[in-house]
């Protein structure tokens, strides 16, 4: 074993059996330092066990052994291999951890396709044409049922008895029939115009926006017109009554206008009008 003075640093060597475990008590030749030394540990001496870790053979303490004597598993590697077995373990129940928690587990690709069809769907233009068949089919419906149920006559006749001069047809017709016609055409109009929306006509746009301020100038003359003809009428009016058609006729216009007026403004988006080109 060599040995190194920690006084003058001169060196030697000394047996290792003339060392005992305790170690030994050395004076230095040159300086005379008293020092200790100590017998090195053999190498592996950490993996001195009594006890196999493999098949489990055991000396009861009467030695040590680095390699079975029974299995001949060597214990440093076993144990190595058993430490960096469980770390990989522990490595993947992290990672498992992980992913389980910060990240959603990527969508197949049909799953993919139906989300970007739907949203396909939900384009503006397909939305815009959903709207004008579904307007297009109430007003139509609406007229229709109305232009069937119409009995001139009988209104005519019934109006007459109220009063004490006959009314003639043209002012039933105008009261009570007229706006059952109007609904049908408007709505047939909406259902022409819908088809050629569905085909991606650049008309098409034209012609909504067209039928759209139709409706935004016949709301308030289609009010304004019964206020004068309520007016007209041989009953007894109040000031207040004036006030609440007056108030009313302007709550009805806006409400009606306004988003026919926001609807225009949108088929003019770049959205709608790159897609209705043809």
């Amino acid at each position: 074993m060599k040995i190194v003075c920690p006084n003058c640093n001169a060196g030697g060597t000394i047996p290792d059996h003339e060392i005992s475990d305790q170690g030994r008590f050395l004076n230095c030749p040159r300086c005379q330092h008293g020092f200790t030394i100590k017998k090195p540990r053999p190498e592996g001496s950490a993996y001195q066990v009594d006890t196999c870790p493999s098949c489990n053979f055991n000396t009861f303490g009467d030695e040590s052994f680095s390699t079975c004597p029974k299995c001949g598993v060597v214990v440093k590697v076993f144990v190595e291999r058993q430490r960096d077995e469980a770390q990989r373990l522990r490595d993947q129940e992290l990672l498992a951890k992980k992913f389980s928690h910060n990240e959603a587990p990527l969508p197949s690709e049909r799953e993919t396709r139906a989300v970007a069809d739907f949203i396909e769907t939900l384009h503006p233009v397909n939305l815009v044409e959903w709207g004008t068949y579904l307007v297009a089919v109430i007003m139509a419906v609406m007229g229709l049922w109305g232009v069937v149920g119409y009995y001139g006559s009988d209104i005519q006749e019934q109006l007459s008895a109220q009063r004490e001069e006959p009314v003639s047809d043209w002012y039933v017709f105008l009261h009570y029939g007229a706006m059952h016609w109007v609904q049908l055409l408007y709505g047939l109009a909406l259902l022409a115009t819908g088809m050629l929306l569905t085909r991606r006509r650049a008309q098409s746009l034209k012609i909504l926006s067209q039928l759209l301020w139709g409706a935004i100038f016949f709301v308030p003359v289609y009010f304004v017109t019964g206020f004068v003809v309520w007016i007209m009428e041989p009953i007894p009016h109040s000031i207040s009554g004036y006030i609440i058609e007056v108030v009313n006729i302007a709550l009805m216009t806006g409400l009606w206008c306004i988003p026919l007026f926001l609807l225009i403004r949108f088929l003019a988006d770049r959205r709608i009008t790159s897609v209705v080109k043809q």
